[in-house]
């Protein structure tokens, strides 16, 4: 993989450098100096207790043993001590040099910093809206290429799914169900402050917290972007105090899962060779997938032959001693001679994963910094294939004067991809697929080819004829000013730049194309993609207290602008494979035609702004809070401007005093609620409500246009209104619990509606459409023991959700169906109603399919589906007396029914399968999901554990119904195979194995019970054990800290189905689990982090 230069970035590090060496000048000490130590009850010392001197901003952080220096700024001082999970105090210093102090722990977490939007930031005591907080502890375990992976298992509500495992790919989030029919949609993404796609490139070392808005309470203030939830990312900002350096090494491998566990070579023969002859198959035929059907086939007889198999004889037993096999042919009574190939051997490589970050905090009454550079590397396992990124990070602010603060920051990211031509599918289903048998190499030791399309192909050989790139420049900038205008308010205006450049670069080499063929076209492409947003602020803070009346309001202007440019060209016609770039391709072909094609393409959006939170407590017990966003947006017409408004109430009971003698067991007590609204405009493009032409092509020299989209000026905002309800509950400082209901309908959903023929238009957008989603959550957290030496805590959560179709465009069908099955109603009747597809009142991704009820053993058994009749396939089935009354013409088209073969349920029960035969199978959209962890910790050593879940669904595992079905005879086959019906085993649980059954009875080939499996799964996502090294030791060395771990990530799966990988979330609810798939590697890690 080629390697990312640092020459690439001298520009962004030595303005980096420069920065830091002008924030020295922040160092400059005065006044009285005070030292001391802060403690807990049982005089452990606490780290990183914030000591701020009051009325300025001026402070220090402790170090490792406790300590902490601070040097006063005038006279009279108050030093206040804060901490999480703890109770601040404020101790008047009164001319003291040296302070120790005591902290005594809070109702655990309610002092916790939750960020809200904007700036704004509330503690848990205080929060009325559903938001949940992840913070940098949890990232910093194991390593993260995207660090929305840290969320599985960890937020109620939240559905993390990653379904493939090439570097550089992210997971899906859902938040709540979505906001859509599929119950999908990505939340907004925000990074400090600016929007941005994805998370992708995101240094998971460079985050502070992650917190996710999960009700329109929260998420109003983000209006029409927010309807699928918004999650807030905040990064590491400098502290008051000595420089701080950070270093954090992780190396580890990757190891691959086995998804489909094919036969080896000689279960393969045996399998194959009995399928081919039950389908009646001439064994003498040729073929060239390797079955050993022909001796001479693919010339297995000569030394250029592809496949091995061919009969043992005494010229060719020699083979035996280089490593080739024999066994007796289970359909002759010749012996096979074979060499075995492992085609994932052949084609992988290790795939290794680097991590390396160093950081720099620090400063003082006057400004702070911080700075981080980090590189990522993952290797994948196709040969050649990776994933490689570098990033810096620098952000710092400084107060100009007491009334102005000026803050700033730089984020560069180089992320550069070298994918698989192929796609995941085809490398992880084809390629390991391809029969056993594959010789891989001659007797001379060249790499053979196996090359009968590009799909099916040794990727080995392959990968020498391809060249792809893939490389992303990502750079934020931003910069703010401060002023504060009056006690308790201030102004901050602020504009923020992200510059997102992709560049894309590939090209075929001359490469065989089959037998005896080659595609010399040498087509080489690039594309280029430049993407600025703008956004730019003024924010208003207002904080204040009149007695035990508190207030807290933030509101403001913003405005959005993102332009797009993209140019995209190709060719083809190189007279070398060294020449690679476009200006080598042949502008016409033989025939006088441009071979070369360039597009390029502009586009712009705009969002303008208004938006206001106002909270209100009393006494910290009756909380309020309202938010509003009036919203414009550049992708409508008529209605661009949408309100969203929030509002949100709390009761803190604990409070109260008659709870003051159950303070004992009541920790926290809180209940409260919350409803609002949120727009989404997703679903449409760009300009597309104002309609549009494409071009028509050239007609007798004369160039034409055609309309390519209607305009609809009218269309509105989706809208999506929530309600949600909680109550949090802290019991004996030891257990909190936090139990919660939502409701969320989505109203106007934009939805594509067909139009006639005669319009020249398939669709147009509109209006039409309604779904809700309900469900609970319930969130545990018990520490078990916490003592001075050993710390036990456990936590759990679980999340039900339950969406249905409330209205959907009329069609003139009965509900409005879109899609689904026709089946019958039930026994003795031959009517039958439409069930599944998306229909008004029923819920989302209902599977219908066909309902195995047995297979028929042997002979005797048949006889008891004498009258049987199966319609389904192309050529019916029927029972053995069914098919001695047809005709001989009718026998000419039918098949017989015989043991092995599967039997159907017969829904009405006229003695008939066909399609109206289908049944219920399941629902393809989870009902629960959740995750547990467990924390112990022992005198410096720790041990973590993280675990989530999905429960109640089906997916659709087509890779099995592909080999076991579909391909039998031209792929290799699972060992599923070995469940099969033979005469030997006439009581398995599986049908006969035919070649291509989509040609015979369809046992395997139609949407059946068989291959709709249960898809729960239980994943084990990360256990670490880690260990800090005691402090005299390391202090001897000049570090203040130094952490080792040993990190397992993906560890394993507690599933009973054969998907490639049960969490897969595929993009509809029929019949795709992708046929296999780069699944999420087992990844072992150690770690290294030292603080100086």
């Amino acid at each position: 993989m080629r390697k990312i230069h640092l020459k690439s970035c001298q520009k962004v590090i030595l303005m980096a450098v420069v920065m830091l060496c002008s924030l020295s000048s922040l160092y400059a000490q005065v006044g009285q100096t005070v030292t001391g130590v802060v403690k807990d009850t049982e005089g452990e010392p606490l780290i990183g207790v914030s000591v701020l001197e009051i009325g300025t901003s001026n402070g220090a952080i402790t170090n490792l043993d406790g300590q902490y220096t601070l040097t006063l700024t005038k006279n009279k001082s108050v030093l206040a001590f804060s901490y999480i999970g703890y109770t601040k105090q404020e101790i008047s210093v009164s001319g003291r040099k040296s302070i120790i102090v005591v902290m005594k722990e809070d109702a655990v977490g309610l002092q916790e910093v939750i960020v809200t939007g904007y700036g704004k930031t509330v503690t848990k005591d205080k929060l009325t809206a559903a938001i949940s907080k992840v913070s940098s502890e949890v990232l910093e375990r194991g390593v993260r290429a995207n660090p929305l992976t840290a969320l599985a298992g960890t937020v109620t509500g939240v559905r993390v799914t990653q379904t493939s495992g090439q570097p550089g790919t992210g997971p899906s989030i859902q938040v709540r169900a979505g906001a859509s029919l599929d119950g999908k949609g990505s939340p907004l993404y925000i990074i400090d402050g600016v929007q941005k796609d994805d998370m992708n490139d995101i240094n998971s070392n460079d985050i502070a917290s992650i917190e996710i808005l999960k009700d329109a309470a929260a998420t109003a203030l983000y209006g029409a972007r927010a309807n699928n939830g918004v999650v807030l990312v905040t990064t590491k900002s400098g502290h008051v105090g000595k420089t701080t350096i950070t270093l954090n090494v992780n190396v580890g491998k990757g190891f691959a899962r086995d998804n489909y566990n094919f036969l080896n070579a000689r279960d393969y023969l045996y399998w194959e060779r009995m399928a081919a002859n039950r389908s009646g198959d001439d064994l003498n035929l040729v073929n060239g997938w390797g079955t050993g059907n022909d001796i001479t086939a693919d010339g297995n007889q000569t030394a250029s032959g592809i496949y091995s198999t061919t009969i043992l004889t005494d010229k060719n037993k020699y083979l035996l001693d280089y490593g080739w096999q024999s066994m007796k042919d289970p359909v002759t009574d010749n012996y096979l001679l074979f060499k075995e190939t492992n085609m994932r051997d052949l084609n992988m490589q290790d795939a290794w994963t680097q991590d390396y970050n160093i950081s720099f905090s620090g400063g003082n009454e006057k400004g702070k910094y911080y700075s981080s550079i980090g590189y990522y590397d993952e290797t994948g396992f196709p040969l050649e294939s990776g994933y490689e990124r570098l990033s810096f990070n620098l952000n710092g602010e400084y107060k100009i004067k007491n009334w102005l603060k000026a803050s700033g920051f730089v984020n560069f990211s180089r992320s550069e991809t070298n994918p698989n031509y192929m796609s995941d599918a085809n490398f992880w289903s084809v390629v390991p697929a391809v029969p056993p048998t594959f010789k891989g190499a001659n007797m001379d030791g060249t790499v053979i080819k196996l090359i009968n399309n590009t799909q099916n192909a040794n990727w080995n050989e392959m990968k020498n004829y391809y060249y792809r790139r893939n490389t992303a420049y990502k750079t934020t900038l931003g910069t703010s000013f401060q002023i504060d205008l009056m006690k308790g308010l201030s102004l901050k205006m602020s504009g923020m730049w992200y510059l997102h450049m992709v560049e894309k670069e590939s090209f075929n080499k001359e490469l065989p194309n089959g037998p005896g063929k080659v595609d010399s076209n040498r087509k080489a492409s690039a594309d280029y993609a430049r993407r600025l947003d703008q956004t730019y602020n003024a924010i208003l803070n207002y904080n204040a207290s009149f007695g035990n009346h508190n207030i807290s309001a933030v509101g403001g202007f913003e405005m959005i602008d993102k332009y797009n440019f993209g140019l995209k060209a190709s060719g083809q016609g190189a007279t070398s494979d060294d020449f690679i770039g476009l200006q080598f391709t042949e502008p016409l072909d033989a025939n006088g035609k441009s071979t070369r094609n360039m597009s390029t393409t502009h586009t712009q959006e705009r969002i303008m702004s208004g938006f206001i939170n106002a909270s209100y407590d009393y006494k910290s017990k009756y909380l309020f809070s309202f938010s509003g966003r009036y919203d414009g947006y550049s992708k409508l017409v008529d209605n661009r401007w949408g309100f969203f408004p929030g509002v949100s109430a709390a009761w803190n009971v604990y409070r109260e005093e008659f709870m003051e003698k159950y303070l004992d067991i009541f920790s926290n007590m809180k209940l409260r609620m919350g409803y609002g609204q949120n727009g989404n405009v997703n679903g449409i493009g760009l300009y597309e409500l104002q309609g549009s032409y494409a071009n028509a092509g050239n007609y007798n020299g004369v160039y034409g246009l055609l309309i390519n989209d209607i305009a609809y000026p009218g269309l509105r905002w989706e809208k999506t209104t929530s309600f949600d309800a909680a109550i949090e509950l802290g019991l004996f400082n030891k257990v909190d619990l936090s139990a919660g209901y939502f409701n969320k309908k989505t109203t106007d959903l934009i939805a594509d509606v067909p139009l006639s023929a005669s319009s020249g238009v398939g669709s147009m957008k509109t209006n039409n459409g309604a779904v809700r989603s309900q469900g609970m959550e319930l969130e545990v957290n018990y520490r078990i023991f916490d003592r001075k030496d050993f710390k036990w805590n456990v936590g759990a959560n679980i999340t039900f959700v339950k969406s249905k179709v409330l209205k959907l465009p009329d069609n003139g069908n009965e509900n409005n169906r879109q899609g689904g099955t026709e089946v019958y109603k039930g026994k003795g009747s031959n009517e039958t109603v439409w069930r599944g597809g998306t229909q008004e009142g029923q819920s989302y991704g209902d599977i219908y399919g066909f309902k195995m009820t047995h297979v028929v053993r042997d002979e005797a058994d048949l006889a008891n589906y004498a009258y049987y009749v199966d319609k389904v396939p192309s050529q019916p089935v029927y029972g053995p007396a069914a098919y001695a009354q047809l005709t001989v013409e009718q026998q000419r088209n039918a098949q017989q029914l015989a043991p092995g073969d599967a039997v159907w349920y017969d829904v009405n029960g006229d003695g008939i399968i066909d399609t109206h035969d289908q049944v219920k199978l399941g629902n393809s959209i989870p009902k629960w999901m959740g995750g547990f962890n467990t924390s112990a910790s022992w005198k410096g050593l720790t041990l973590f554990a993280r675990f989530d879940y999905a429960l109640g669904y089906k997916k659709w595992n087509s890779g099995y119904q592909y080999f076991m079905g579909i391909t039998s005879g031209s792929f290799n086959v699972p060992e599923l195979a070995k469940e099969t019906w033979t005469e030997d085993n006439p009581t398995a649980g599986l049908p006969v194995l035919m070649t291509n059954d989509t040609n015979f009875k369809k046992n395997y080939t139609r949407s059946t019970s068989l291959f709709w499996e249960n898809a729960a799964y239980l994943c084990a996502r990360e256990i670490s054990l880690s260990y800090d090294l005691p402090s005299q030791w390391t202090k001897k060395a000049m570090m203040e800290k130094v952490t080792v771990t040993l990190t397992g990530q993906n560890l394993f799966y507690v599933t009973s189905n054969n998907l490639y990988t049960p969490e897969y979330d595929s993009a509809n609810n029929t019949k795709d689990d992708g046929k296999g798939g780069y699944a999420l590697p087992k990844t072992v890690l150690m770690g290294i982090k030292v603080v100086f």
